[in-house]
């Protein structure tokens, strides 16, 4: 019984290493994807924390909105810090980078607002409460086709209103 088994993790290890150029290394798309995800699972998970501590008062409001948007801005800041795959590069930026960074201006102009109208009593803080910026910027399909999983989620602001 033992020989069969051990055929069978002999040949299931040598097609595991088959077509890898020899080397164990995950290709540079792998390797970014790892780091990128983990980027994103941290913040996300931190996202889902702060979402369970919601505002009780008007004066809660603006310091919620802003953490959730500095936490945005750690997500984009640790992205744009890694290393991009040379191929892959231009994309990554042009389709994830620079819209995340697009999205956290509109949040910041969104944050100075619910900040203003927070200091002010203005009675539109609630109608800004109800209605936050919720359009995706990020090329979510591009993003899943790449691979990204965790990435999508912390992009998609539209699904922060569902």
């Amino acid at each position: 019984m033992k020989r069969p088994l051990l055929l069978v993790l002999v040949v299931t290890s040598l097609a595991a290493g088959c077509g890898g150029g020899g080397d164990d290394e995950p290709s540079a798309k792998q390797a970014y994807l790892v780091k990128a995800e983990a980027v994103c699972a941290k913040v996300n998970t931190e996202i889902d924390k702060a979402k369970k501590q919601r505002p009780t008062s008007a004066d809660a409001v603006p310091p919620y909105v802003k953490r959730l948007i500095d936490l945005a801005r750690t997500n984009v800041q640790e992205l744009s810090a890694l290393t991009a795959p040379p191929d892959d590069a231009a994309d990554l930026k042009a389709k994830v980078l620079d819209p995340l960074t697009e999205q956290l201006k509109i949040g910041d102009a969104y944050s100075a607002k619910v900040d203003a109208a927070a200091k002010a009593k203005d009675p539109i803080l609630l109608q800004l409460i109800t209605n936050p910026p919720t359009e995706t910027k990020a090329d979510l399909t591009f993003m899943k086709a790449y691979g990204f999983k965790a990435c999508v989620t912390a992009a998609d602001t539209g699904a922060a209103s569902k």
